[in-house]
């Protein structure tokens, strides 16, 4: 209805902003990556850009929120700006398990934005990675050799008590059969058993991938806990505005 209101620009980002809360990423990231096109409006093109790489994050497409980030780097000359992307850099860099590269994001944060972002506190625990507990799939593998052993690798005791109880019965009972000539059962059972014995294998590996992801998951928690709600401020064509944005 009013095609030369100066507000209109905005109106086009909030409609992104609904399309985005709605879940409708992709109709979402049409209308912010035109709004980041926008060199006359810096303030509104740097909210597109953060939105549009939280659109690609939300869809899995953490690669591609990564280059937004970078692509508003490189456009704008706010060092809150910056330093905001690098902030949200960082956290993308989290999501993927990245931790060097996270660390290296929030280290890049200039030194009047370092305290309201906590870096100080946040490198140090991310640099704590080192440290999480991980377990090895070969070797939960190679240990499963014998029935069970690679769910105690994992720690998973009652797995692997079910796994040995069960391959030692099945090998017990095929050896019996075959002990007593009867053939036809001891291949049958045997089969059996090279299904549940391949079976142990496969669990002990997936077992431990399981492990390393509840780990991460555990560490990555951790770090979320010194997540900071960005407080910026928002030039406009009447003046400046304090911005605090709060997810839910």
């Amino acid at each position: 209805f009013f095609p030369r209101d100066p507000r209109i620009p905005r109106a086009r980002y909030l409609i992104g902003v609904a399309h985005f809360q709605a879940g409708r990423y992709q109709k979402a990231e049409a209308i912010f990556a035109g709004v980041a096109g926008d060199d006359d409006r810096p303030a509104l093109q740097s909210e597109a850009f953060i939105m549009l790489s939280r659109s690609h994050a939300r869809r899995g497409m953490l690669e591609q929120a990564m280059v937004d980030l970078h692509n508003l780097i490189a456009v704008s000359t706010q060092p809150a700006v910056i330093d905001r992307a690098r902030y949200e850099l960082g956290w993308l860099h989290v999501a993927a398990g990245q931790w060097p590269m996270a660390e290296r994001a929030f280290d890049r944060i200039g030194p009047d934005n370092r305290p309201d972002y906590g870096i100080d506190e946040l490198i140090d625990a991310v640099s704590r990675y080192d440290h999480i507990a991980t377990k090895d799939p070969v070797t939960a593998g190679l240990l499963s050799i014998i029935p069970g052993g690679g769910q105690l690798y994992c720690r998973r005791y009652q797995d692997a008590l079910t796994a040995f109880l069960l391959n030692a019965g099945l090998i017990l009972s095929a050896w019996e059969a075959f002990d007593n000539e009867l053939y036809a059962l001891g291949g049958v059972i045997s089969f059996v058993e090279f299904g549940f014995y391949s079976g142990n294998i496969y669990g002990a590996v997936s077992g431990a991938h399981k492990y390393n992801r509840d780990r991460m998951g555990e560490f990555r928690r951790e770090l979320y806990r010194l997540k900071r709600t960005p407080v910026f401020l928002s030039t406009g064509a009447s003046g400046v505005a304090l911005c605090l944005r709060v997810d839910f």
